[in-house]
């Protein structure tokens, strides 16, 4: 509806700004051509003041003195003089043709037309009728005769007339805009399937047929493509989880034998600091094994959230608990500073997901630094969003690192961003965010915002 009123309001506008322009144009061509050819016309002596500046005199009638007899008659052919007989008394410059008696009959017509195609104009002196002709060709003449009636129903159905054509216009655009819309309405409905996923089939008739047809094999490409994702993608989750759940067999097999050899007092030591090797390397590839599953599932909206009340300040004193006892955590310490606020604050999160999260950091922060370092976790409240920033005093994250993170392109030497791109999945899932940064003097830092309930 509202492309409807849109397009009649355009129509309606367009249609009265056309008229409006038409009539401007019109009255504006009048004016110019009655100001022109007025101002032309205006430059000759009026009929009556040739008239009065001819006097009777003894000699027969004569110019005023104050202009010659060329100058009284610039712009004109010939002029003449006639008595109640139609006899010439006077002339001047009149062709020969022209000079003879003129009958009542003859004086009627061209003192309303023309004589000898030379436009002329009378004037009823007391000396005479004085008669003024100008040059063949520059005067158009014709006179109309209308009933009195007539003109009075003229004048009275003007308006009428001028109302009932601006209704017959309007009816017009609101008729053609009326079967516009429906074509186009058309094509926006199939717009707003196509950008909601969906397929279309529009009828391609009307003017927006074009469009339509356009629009169908849009649909159809759009489909097929999608399709094709589709498979591609099922094809790389559940090759994805067919790996995982082939590698996890064998791989729990290594870490139990490793674990027994780690632990068999009768090897040697160097025999044994190898099967303590073989286990940290396992533990890795399980990680990366699970970190690679939760980002394929996190990816494609598999994995769902769990949400339940989770108290910020138990929360995080079980994730530094947690990593400090775990062997990965080696000689690395950790501290956790929290503000009343966020202490006293409960989350609606999926508690598996954020620990998962929380893991991932602290773990590639003892992991990736040589010597062991200090982590601290501060969380506190800003802008109705808990924030969470977990600092290192180790070398940082490299500049490769961070280019990929902020950017998020991918290629041949990209780094290994595995694990923290599952952070920042995570926090996505949960509508927050996570920010990695260089630490000030050195080291790293992660920001992590999370949105509070609504109350």
């Amino acid at each position: 509806m509202k492309t409807f009123a849109r397009l009649i309001r355009r129509y309606v506008l367009a249609t009265a700004g056309i008229i409006l322009l038409v009539v401007a144009l019109l009255l504006g061509m009048t004016v110019y051509t009655g100001v022109r050819y007025s101002a032309a016309s205006g430059d000759l002596q009026k009929v009556g003041t040739l008239a009065e500046a001819l006097h009777p005199t003894a000699d027969g009638l004569q110019w005023d003195d104050a202009r010659t007899a060329a100058d009284w008659m610039q712009g004109y052919a010939w002029a003449m003089v006639l008595d109640d007989d139609g006899n010439i008394i006077w002339q001047q410059d009149l062709p020969a043709v022209l000079d003879h008696c003129y009958t009542a009959c003859e004086i009627a017509v061209f003192s309303r037309w023309y004589l000898a195609d030379y436009p002329v104009q009378c004037w009823a002196a007391d000396y005479g009728l004085f008669v003024l002709a100008e040059p063949i060709g520059s005067q158009w003449k014709y006179n109309i005769t209308t009933p009195q009636a007539q003109m009075e129903a003229v004048v009275a159905g003007l308006l009428p007339m001028m109302a009932l054509l601006l209704a017959v216009v309007l009816g017009c655009c609101l008729w053609f805009s009326w079967r516009g819309t429906r074509h186009l309405q058309a094509v926006a409905d199939g717009l707003d399937t196509l950008a909601q996923g969906g397929t279309v089939q529009l009828p391609a008739t009307g003017f927006a047929g074009e469009l339509a047809e356009k629009l169908n094999e849009t649909g159809e490409q759009l489909r097929r493509r999608n399709e094709i994702i589709a498979r591609r993608d099922t094809a790389r989750t559940d090759w994805i989880e067919g790996v995982s759940h082939d590698i996890r067999t064998p791989l729990a097999l290594i870490l139990g034998w490793g674990e027994q050899l780690q632990q068999d007092e009768t090897l040697p030591a160097a025999a044994r600091q190898k099967a303590a090797g073989i286990c940290t390397q396992s533990e890795k590839i399980r990680s990366l094994i699970g970190d690679l599953n939760l980002t394929s599932k996190l990816q494609y909206g598999a994995q769902p959230l769990r949400r339940r009340a989770v108290p910020v300040g138990a929360f995080l004193r079980r994730c530094a608990a947690q990593f400090y006892e775990s062997p990965a955590a080696g000689a690395s310490t950790v501290e956790l500073e929290l503000t009343p606020a966020a202490e006293q604050t409960t989350l609606q999160v999926d508690e598996a997901l954020l620990l998962r999260a929380m893991e991932n950091i602290l773990h590639n922060a003892a992991a990736h630094n040589p010597a062991p370092v200090h982590i601290t976790i501060r969380a506190e409240i800003v802008d109705a969003a808990l924030t969470v920033r977990i600092t290192d005093d180790g070398q940082g994250y490299p500049p490769t690192v961070l280019a990929a993170l902020h950017t998020g392109e991918t290629g041949e030497n990209t780094p290994h961003i595995l694990g923290l791109h599952v952070v920042e999945q995570i926090l996505a899932a949960h509508g927050g965010t996570a920010a990695f940064a260089p630490n000030t003097p050195h080291g790293a830092s992660v920001l992590l915002i999370l949105p509070l309930p609504m109350k």
